[in-house]
Order: structure tokens, then C-alpha cells, then sequence
């Protein structure tokens, strides 16, 4: 029960094409060299230019690595979503991908082996080796990495809670017009009375405070261009790529390993921080 608990904590997808390519990259430099140092599975019985034939394995090792983490996030991009990703959802993907790899090296095998003084391992084998070496380090980083950022999360969480901006945030009753990408749609409003702002595709809703709830409006402009319009008041940020808030109205900061999220008296939902976020800058999001 315990376990299945922890499948569905929430956990992050670094979707980052420079950051996966290297990993890919030290996915296959990893095989290579496990395999080459310490020639296991009978590579020492092998006739084939040793450091040739174990190369193959960390080229194969490699590009299904990017198969799995440049080319299928880029795909599914929904599926990869922050607010998506789970422990289960990771430790499953990590399996499928250990699953391909083995699957992928073993047609590779197949194709170079010289079997003249040995016999070619079986798929059977090739699984049961694969599988105990991953099974423990796919569970551990997982269980590992999981706590660490969430430790670290909610302790940042409280050390800003604790020391937080007390004083008021200036209001500015200033009146804007917001215009959408065709130059004709307006919507016009108090920028003292924006909660906050997000994208929905290629339209944007502000959610803005009127008497005890909040009003939406609608406009069809992307965050960017919308995120330009407010560059002189220091209370409306930026927070994550769908998100833009007004800090005087988010109440507190919260974490866990997915990242951290803001709250607000007036909202039920809880809003994304982009990681790039640094404690400084984090300490600047609430009130």
C-alpha cells in the first residue's frame, strides 16, 4: 500500500533537448564502458575487436536513449506535461526504456557476435542480465532523487513563508488596455485588480478580482507578448511559462518534487513555478 502511495507522488520531466542529449550521451559512454572495463556476459570469450563490438552497445544504448528522451517528449508533448508527471510514470518510462535498450542490443548482438568459440546468449538472458543490473538503480534514483527535492522543496517553502515580505505591496490603480494579436479586441481593467494570468493555447484568460470571487476575460495573444505590457510594475511576474501573477495576491509558497507551486486566498487552484526560480527570486512571489 505503502508503495503504491509512492507511485503516485508527483515528480518531474526535465524536457530539456540540450539536458537529454547529454544524458543520452552518458547512457551509452556508461555501457560502453561497463562493458568494456569489465568484459561481463563472457565479452572476455569474445573473438571481435573487443572495444569495437562493446562500442556497438553504447551507439545502440545511445540513440534509443534519444529515441526515448529528445524524440518522444518532442512528439508527446502532452503527455510529458509537469503537472502530469508521476513517480510511477517515471519508474515505468525508465523500465520501458531499459525494456527497448535490451531488446535493441540484442539484434545487435545477434548481427556482430562471432559465435565460433561461444554460444549467443538467448533473449531470455539478455532480459535477466539487463534487468538485474537496472531494477535496483532505476527504483533507488527514483526513490532517492524524489525525496531529496522534496525535502529540499519544502524546506525552502518554509524558510520563505518564515521570512517573508510582511509589509503591504504598493497598489497601483493604474488602468490598462490590453490589446489581442488582431490590434481590433481589447479588454481593459485595473491592474490592482489582476489575480493572475493564463494561457490556454493561443488565448489568454485574466482572472481579476471583483467583490468576493473573479471575474475571467479572454483574449486571443500569447503570454510573451502579454508579459511586455506589465514590464514597469514590479508586483506582476512571470512565474512559469503558462502563468503570470500578481504577488500581491498569492498568500504562500509550497513544494514537493515537481517543483514549487504558489497559493492564494482567492483561487482553489495551485499555481506552477518554473524551476529556474532561485530562492531570491522566489522570496519576490508572495506577500
Amino acid at each position: 500500500m505503502q508503495f503504491l502511495y509512492w507511485l503516485k507522488k508527483p515528480y518531474f520531466f526535465i524536457n530539456s533537448i540540450k539536458f537529454n542529449c547529454l544524458l543520452s550521451l552518458g547512457v551509452g559512454l556508461f555501457v560502453f564502458l561497463f562493458l568494456f572495463i569489465f568484459q561481463p556476459f563472457g565479452i572476455t570469450s569474445v573473438l571481435n575487436n573487443k572495444l569495437l563490438y562493446t562500442g556497438g552497445f553504447g551507439l545502440v544504448s545511445f540513440f534509443t536513449t534519444s529515441f526515448y528522451f529528445v524524440l518522444v517528449p518532442f512528439v508527446f508533448k502532452d503527455f510529458f506535461k509537469d503537472e502530469k508527471w508521476t513517480v510511477g510514470k517515471n519508474v515505468s518510462f525508465l523500465f520501458l526504456l531499459v525494456f527497448t535498450i535490451t531488446l535493441a542490443n540484442y539484434y545487435y548482438n545477434s548481427f556482430v557476435q562471432n559465435t565460433a568459440n561461444m554460444l549467443l546468449l538467448t533473449l531470455r538472458e539478455f532480459f535477466l542480465f539487463t534487468f538485474s543490473l537496472a531494477i535496483f538503480p532505476v527504483i533507488i534514483f527514483t526513490y532517492v532523487s524524489e525525496r531529496l527535492y522534496r525535502i529540499h522543496r519544502k524546506k525552502t517553502s518554509s524558510e520563505i513563508m518564515k521570512f517573508k515580505i510582511s509589509n503591504i505591496k504598493e497598489e497601483i490603480n493604474d488602468e490598462i488596455k490590453i490589446f489581442g494579436d488582431n490590434k481590433k479586441e481589447t479588454i481593459t481593467f485595473n491592474i490592482d485588480n489582476l489575480v493572475y494570468i493564463t494561457s490556454q493555447g493561443n488565448y489568454t484568460s485574466f482572472f481579476l478580482k471583483k467583490n468576493e470571487g473573479l471575474e475571467e476575460k479572454i483574449i486571443k495573444n500569447t503570454l510573451s507578448n502579454i508579459q511586455k505590457e506589465f514590464f514597469k510594475n514590479p508586483n506582476i511576474i512571470r512565474c512559469h511559462k503558462s502563468y503570470i501573477v500578481n504577488s500581491k495576491y498569492m498568500n504562500s509558497i509550497s513544494g514537493n518534487a515537481r517543483g514549487y507551486y504558489l497559493e492564494s486566498n482567492l483561487i482553489s487552484i495551485q499555481i506552477p513555478v518554473s524551476r529556474n526560480f532561485n530562492k531570491n527570486n522566489l522570496k519576490n512571489l508572495v506577500s
